[in-house]
């Protein structure tokens, strides 16, 4: 019941001052109408650029581990973009590639962005059409090269520091390439390792052939003992047949007078034939004694050879400490030249790939638009209609409040 009469009160207040909801909506309305009448027409130029799914631009000198993914580094080049292309130097330098008599901040009022998945959509509005398509095509492309110069910062410090230290690297690596040489020049080696190597295998090559040739002496002289024996055997034999020869003769009678000398000698072919085995006994012993000799005086050369190789082997085993160091000091500067020119290298590649390809391209370039933008008058109007009923409401209601209090207010002082 409450509720009802506080109804009729409201509407009571209403309709006492209808005629300021009517006045304000016709103000509001016509405000309105006049504003849409006389303001110039919209046109809209529209530019759609897609965000490439490459590598990242960033090079570190050493790996990292991270755990980005694809969507979040088109998000994060999305915007980054934006921010490039709603930046007051691009702005001022479209206003200034253009010629136009506006401002930063009027230009970057009429330009707004939508990203849809991949896609970034640039929308720029104007009073003119060509002027619409002007600026949607050189913002864009300053924001594309203001956005391609950032992410080519990163590469670019980078290979600028590493080609500084490359620089340096490669005189390391030549002074330890240099050092290294005159120590094999002074040294007359090529590789330590392979001067040891072919040593050590010359000293097991003299070994194995003294030991063979202390083989053959033994041998030979073996071989002349046992024919110096024989010789002095066939010799005994031939003594023996002369001896017998002479007790003979002293024991038996004389021959017949005028009988020869060789008839009188007792078995005279048996003992030549041991005195020729004899002879031949010692030729061959002679030989093989010649033989045995040769070995002999071979052994003295090959221990003067082993010795000589051996003191040349352990001068090479001297050489190994520096050899090495050198060498070392050879390997790790070429590591590091290698290692600073790949990092050069990729650096390069991309800054190149950040100032050219830039991650970003477009795909619908800007076009002259055919027709203004479709006027929004009526929903102008009708949201203009609602707006100033409800204020003329609000009004109503707070004049009839002032009302009442200066009403009270009056009865107080009479009072």
């Amino acid at each position: 019941m409450q509720a009802a009469t506080d109804f009729w009160i409201y509407l009571n207040i209403i309709r006492k001052r209808f005629w300021l909801t009517i006045l304000l909506l016709l103000v509001t309305e016509g405000v309105i109408l006049s504003v849409s009448m006389t303001a110039a027409p919209v046109y809209r130029s529209t530019v759609r650029l897609q965000v490439l799914a490459t590598d990242s631009s960033d090079v570190s000198l050493f790996a990292q581990y991270r755990t980005t993914t694809t969507m979040s580094e088109i998000q994060q080049a999305q915007n980054d973009f934006t921010r490039a292309l709603k930046s007051g130097f691009v702005a001022w330098q479209t206003v200034a590639d253009l010629g136009l008599e506006i401002g930063a901040l009027d230009l970057l009022d009429g330009l707004s962005t939508a990203t849809e998945g991949d896609f970034i959509k640039v929308t720029v509005e104007s009073d003119d059409p060509g002027r619409a398509e002007a600026i949607a095509t050189q913002q864009v492309e300053n924001a594309l090269n203001y956005y391609r110069q950032v992410r080519a910062t990163t590469p670019r410090v980078l290979r600028e520091f590493v080609s500084a230290q490359l620089d340096a690297s490669r005189q390391e690596m030549l002074d330890a390439e240099a050092a290294l040489l005159g120590f094999k020049k002074e040294n007359r080696i090529d590789s330590i390792s392979q001067e040891t190597a072919a040593l050590q295998d010359l000293i097991r090559t003299l070994k194995a052939e003294r030991e063979r040739a202390l083989i053959e002496r033994d041998r030979a002289d073996v071989q002349a003992a046992i024919y110096r024996a024989e010789q002095s055997k066939a010799n005994a034999e031939a003594d023996a047949i002369e001896a017998a020869g002479a007790v003979a003769e002293a024991e038996g009678e004389a021959g017949a007078a005028g009988a020869s000398a060789d008839e009188d000698e007792f078995a005279p072919a048996t003992k030549r034939f041991y005195r020729d085995l004899a002879r031949q006994h010692e030729a061959t012993a002679i030989k093989y004694e010649a033989t045995r000799d040769g070995y002999a005086q071979s052994l003295t050369i090959y221990d003067r050879m082993i010795a000589e190789r051996t003191e040349e082997l352990r001068d090479r085993l001297d050489l190994y400490a520096e050899h090495n160091a050198l060498d070392r000091a050879l390997s790790r500067a070429r590591d590091n030249y290698f290692f600073l020119w790949d990092k050069e290298n990729e650096a390069s590649l991309k800054q190149l790939q950040a100032e050219k390809l830039g991650y970003i391209q477009i795909t619908e370039p800007a076009r002259r638009p055919d027709a203004p933008v479709p006027s929004k008058t009526l929903q102008l109007a009708l949201v203009g209609a609602v707006v100033s009923v409800l204020a003329s409401f609000v009004l109503s209601f707070l004049i009839e409040f002032l009302t009442l209090v200066g009403r009270a207010a009056q009865k107080t002082r009479v009072a």
